[in-house]
């Protein structure tokens, strides 16, 4: 059923898309939404894999004795 919630909305905001990239006056305002869309996921997803590490972390295993033996 949430898939097809998912194509629901695709086809949504696919229909209006084309609608508003038909209407020349809305094509600036489409590219501005998409880009600052693309520019916050992408800082969103940083922030989440960044998140908690150390830039001074080592290895883990440095200290390892296994792997010298």
């Amino acid at each position: 059923m949430r898939d097809a919630g998912f194509v629901g909305v695709g086809a949504v905001l696919g229909w209006l898309a084309s609608k508003a990239w038909s209407d020349p006056g809305c094509q600036l305002g489409l590219v501005v939404f998409l880009i600052a869309t693309a520019v916050m996921a992408l800082g969103c997803l940083l922030a989440v894999v960044g998140h908690g590490r150390d830039p001074g972390a080592g290895d883990p295993d440095d200290d390892d004795k296994r792997d010298h033996s």
